[in-house]
């Protein structure tokens, strides 16, 4: 059975940031963080959910909130408070099946059910202050209930949309790669010796001074070939130099359309499409293997899966601000990939470029 994300993190073949670890939890820091603290807390037997759990893991998952405790110690947030959630199965919410729970805090977090009551018990409304009207206006009433129920729907149908968009626009680090970046990953013939530039030895007929002075491209030599010289096999070609590659964990740069091409044709290279599965079914570069931008956090199990780290990670989207693309790389970015080239151009300048 293929490992989980989370047991190849315990195994240190993926990296993270670990804060705790004994013989029987690890906690690690959430990449995509929903609150200034965002700890996860993972049972180092995979057990796939809380639906999976047995009478005798009743010891364990105590264990995982002795954690939760000492972590919020930690973090200075258990005296204002702080939740402890898991998500079971896929209508939970759950995208790693390996059992695990999240330790939030550092900010109010809000009640977790929409219902919003009166804090006044009925009990006790008539002794509110007298200044403090007990009605408003109806109609400055029914316009807020108005405001509250589409901000609700918004945020309802967003959260559902698997294209949600973002509240706040995210800011990606923006590079430009140089031509420099780009070189040495391309590949290079290695230098070659005078004596392996003549194409073939000499023979009977042609005597090896005159087969060197014929040759457009022969080196004059000092002292005329011996028949020992004459007699070597020489090569007829010379190999080109696999592309070379180095490995830059977390560095993200964007590259043109000439340096996208450049890298295609001359580098080991894995190439990422991060449009739409409908774009991508429409059209894409030969290739390409379709990782959504929009989605990516789902898919991180199967995106460290399919993504060697021996090659030059390329990624584009359709172009313009590469937000998609950005989104992909960034999550590569937290688990050691690199280097990484954003082609910003984008579906849109490639099929413009290939016509």
């Amino acid at each position: 059975m293929e490992k989980t994300l989370f047991q190849k993190i315990i195994d240190r073949e993926i990296p993270a940031t670990i804060e705790y670890e004994d013989d029987h939890v690890i906690a690690i820091r959430d990449i995509a963080p929903s609150a200034p603290v965002h700890l996860l807390i993972i049972p180092k037997p995979v057990i796939a959910s809380i639906d999976a759990l047995r009478d005798p893991d009743a010891e364990l998952v105590g264990r995982v909130f002795i954690v939760a405790r000492d972590l919020a110690r930690k973090f200075g947030i258990s005296q204002n408070g702080y939740r402890i959630v898991t998500n079971c199965n896929e209508d939970g919410g759950q995208t790693v099946f390996h059992l695990h729970f999240h330790l939030l805090g550092g900010e109010p977090l809000g009640r977790m059910n929409s219902s919003a009551g009166s804090h006044v018990p009925v009990a006790n409304a008539a002794a509110a202050p007298a200044s403090q009207p007990r009605v408003q206006p109806r109609m400055l009433r029914d316009i807020a209930l108005f405001m509250l129920v589409s901000i609700g729907l918004a945020v309802g149908f967003n959260a559902m949309n698997p294209k949600a968009i973002a509240w706040i626009k995210p800011q990606f680090e923006r590079q430009t790669a140089t031509q420099t970046d780009i070189d040495k990953y391309l590949q290079t013939a290695p230098p070659v010796p005078q004596r392996e530039i003549i194409q073939q030895a000499p023979t009977a007929a042609t005597p090896a001074e005159n087969t060197v002075a014929a040759s457009p491209t022969a080196v004059p030599s000092q002292a005329p070939a011996s028949k020992a010289d004459a007699s070597q096999p020489l090569p007829t070609a010379v190999k080109t130099a696999e592309p070379a590659f180095s490995p830059e964990p977390g560095i993200i740069r964007e590259i043109t359309y000439d340096m996208f091409v450049r890298l295609l044709e001359g580098t080991k290279q894995y190439l990422i499409d991060a449009r739409g599965a409908d774009k991508f079914a429409q059209g894409h570069i030969s290739g390409a293997v379709n990782f959504y931008g929009g989605e990516v956090q789902s898919r991180i199990p199967d995106l460290l899966s399919s993504v060697p780290r021996d090659r030059v990670v390329l990624i584009y989207c359709d172009g313009g601000e590469c937000e998609l693309s950005h989104h992909v790389a960034d999550v590569l970015k937290q688990f050691g990939y690199g280097p990484i080239f954003i082609y910003t151009g984008g579906w849109a300048e490639w099929t413009s470029k290939r016509k």
